[in-house]
Formats: structure tokens, sequence, C-alpha cells
């Protein structure tokens, strides 16, 4: 019989949800199913109340674990073995885990037991539980080195005691925390290719929304790079969600006419206006309850408050800017924590940054700006755009 291990999958944000915590539960259980059915189909799921165990095969568990760290709504996860409440039985398993971690000649190592009951019938209480298993510990390995400190343990072992079985177990792995994704809705980015707008995106999925994205390609004045690396983007922020969808609208007309007729100073306030006009367009046709980008106040020219104001004006969604607040450090610190980082940084003008003004304004009037946009055929040059849009299906690449 293929040896077994338990994971014990814990979540913060759901448990403090009321009436609607079964839906919440149920959809990150989807989403831990969807991750872990391509690994193996030799998984049994439970899920007694504010925890979710999986039985998995033993080998699986390495894979398992980094699989699980793909899942936003999941605040940690322990990877143990189930066995009846024994105190033998659970010190023996105890004893097996520390012997080997004892090095001969090096200092005493500290380690505690800890246990969460939640079968308050269970005639031990937390601390007698504790008390008893590491008793039996110590006296098998307090000649080795062994002490015990429950304040600064370098070695815990935990127990669970649930009402229909009990989990030992001596790791914690972080997740991702937030909310499953799926509970909130979908949404659209507008993806660049830069540092930003992918960092938006996961931020937006962590907090339980399906993220799609929109690209504003301009390949006869920037070359295939960009596309490609705006597919590289929208596929590692799917990792994390999966049934994204990707948009890809020419832009190239539409900046052509901006830049030949309109003032050179509102430029890039203009393209924005017009890739929110589209932007909003795609989500109505897809329902798509709001718009998702990667401004931060006052990164660049384009993001002051009056900017931000003149172009989301032209949407009645709401437009969701996770990173308003960051500063650059900290987006690109997050960004090599999701594995977006490299790519973003591959070298290659954004679509913005065509046919760039010398002086950009800093501070657009709404009335100047649509004084300009009168100069051109700007309905149907977003029609035209959207006509001739490509759709990918993000788990398809």
């Amino acid at each position: 019989m293929t040896e077994r291990r338990t994971v014990l999958i814990r979540y913060d944000e759901i448990g403090l949800k009321g009436r609607n915590r079964k839906f919440f539960e149920k959809c990150l259980l989807r989403n831990i199913k969807r991750v872990l059915s391509s690994g193996t189909d030799d998984i049994v799921y439970r899920s007694p109340r504010g925890r979710i165990f999986l039985d998995i095969p033993s080998s699986f568990a390495p894979e398992c674990t980094v699989r699980l760290k793909s899942v936003p709504g999941i605040a940690s996860f322990s990877i143990g073995i189930s066995m009846e409440p024994d105190f033998d039985a659970m010190a023996e398993l105890g004893i097996q885990w520390i012997e080997p971690r004892l090095k001969s000649g090096r200092d005493a190592m500290k380690f505690c037991v800890k246990t969460r009951r939640s079968e308050k019938s269970f005639p031990k209480t937390s601390p007698e539980v504790n008390f008893e298993v590491g008793s039996r510990i110590m006296k098998q390995l307090s000649s080795r080195g062994l002490t015990v400190n429950i304040k600064e343990a370098e070695y815990v072992l935990e127990i669970e005691i649930g009402s229909s079985e009990t989990v030992v177990f001596d790791n914690r792995e972080p997740g991702l925390r937030g909310l499953p994704v799926g509970s909130s809705g979908n949404v659209l980015c507008l993806l660049s290719g830069g540092i930003d707008s992918p960092v938006s995106a996961f931020m937006m999925a962590c907090r339980g929304c399906r993220v799609h994205f929109v690209f504003f390609d301009n390949q006869p004045f920037l070359g295939r790079g960009g596309y490609d690396k705006v597919l590289s983007l929208a596929k590692k922020i799917n990792h994390f969600q999966a049934r994204g969808i990707l948009f890809v609208v020419p832009f190239q007309d539409i900046q052509g006419a901006i830049r030949d007729r309109c003032n050179e100073e509102n430029r890039v306030v203009l393209y924005r206006r017009m890739m929110y006009r589209i932007a909003g367009e795609i989500a109505g046709r897809y329902s798509f309850m709001a718009l998702v980008t990667g401004e931060s106040l006052g990164q660049v020219a384009s993001q002051t408050l009056e900017n931000l104001a003149a172009v989301s004006c032209v949407t009645s969604l709401s437009v969701f800017q996770p990173l308003i607040g960051m500063n650059k450090e900290s987006i690109i610190s997050r960004a090599k924590e999701i594995g977006t980082y490299e790519v973003s940084i591959v070298p290659q003008p954004d679509c913005c940054s065509v046919f760039m003004p010398k002086n950009p304004v800093t501070r657009s009037k709404i009335p100047f700006l649509e004084r300009d946009e009168e100069k051109i055929p700007w309905k149907e040059l977003c029609d035209d755009a959207l006509a001739k849009m490509e759709i990918i299906k993000v788990d398809d690449l």
C-alpha cells in the first residue's frame, strides 16, 4: 500500500465570512482541485469547518507544496500524517522526525509541542497533550541534547485534533492569503508589458477576481517584442487563476491620428482615454465588472491626480488601481516574488511611449482634451480596432 500524507490547509479571511462562507469555501476547494488534478488523481478531499484536508501519496508531497503556493485564498498549509490520538504513537512519530536533526557535538536543540484541539470532547486539554507527547519525546532524546523551550523553539511538533482525525506535522508553508479566485467576479486589466500592470493583475486575483487582459498592440511602430512579452506575462499571471482571456487590440491607427492632428503635449493622456474607452467596450461585451490598471500616483507624468481623473472619466466602470499608493521599490519586490519581473524588464518600449511628447501635460484639462478629440474620428477608429481585435485563451498558451 502506498504511504500516504495528509495536507492540512488553512484559510483566514474566509473564516470571517457569515452566511456566504460556504460559497467561498467551495470556491477555494474547486481551485485547489483544479491545481492538483493534473499532478495526480489519487487525492481524497475533506472539508470540515475551518479547514481543508487532502489525503495524498507521499511521493506527491513536494509537487503538492509547489502547486498550493500558487492558490489565492490559502493562508498556510502543512503536510503531515493522520493517526489515532494515541500519545505513544504521536511521540514515536516525533522521535523519528527529530532524531536525525540531533547532531553530535552541536549545542542543544530547543523544541516544543503545540496542540490545537478543535474537538473539545477530547478528554485532554491542549496543554495536557503537549505535556504527554513532549515528555515521552524528552525521555528518549534528552540525552542527545534535546531541550524544551516554548518561546524560542527551533523545532515545533504540531498536533491538530479534530472530530474525525488527528494530524501530526512539523512544517507550515505560507500561502498567498486573500480570497479564492472566482469569488469576486471578472475584471479586465490593461496589460502593458511593464513592471506595474502584471503586479496589479496579481493583486486583484488575490482579492478573488478572475483577471482578463487587454493589450494595445503597435507592431508597425514597435515590432513584435511587446506582443511576445505580454503573452508571457499573461501566462504567468494566469498560473494563479486559469481561464483568463487576452484581448490584443491594434492601436497604431489611433496613435497615428492623435500624433498627426492633436496637440503634442496631450498625446499620452489621449492615448489613455482611447484605451479606457476600448477596454470599457470589451468589458461590457463580456460582462466584466471593472477595469484594472497599474498606475502609481505621481510615478510618471500621466499619473498625476488631474491626468488620472481626465482618463477615468471616459468610462462608467470602476477603475481599480491596486498600486496607487506603492513606491517603485515595493512594486519591483512584488514583481520578483510572483515571477514577472525578469520578463517585464526585457527592453521593449510600450504603446504609450510611441511619439512621446517633449513636455507632456501633467495637469490636463478635460475640455482641452475633448477639443483635441474632435479633430479625429475617434469613435470610428475605436470601432475598427475592436473589429480587428485578437482574442486568446491564455490557458492555451
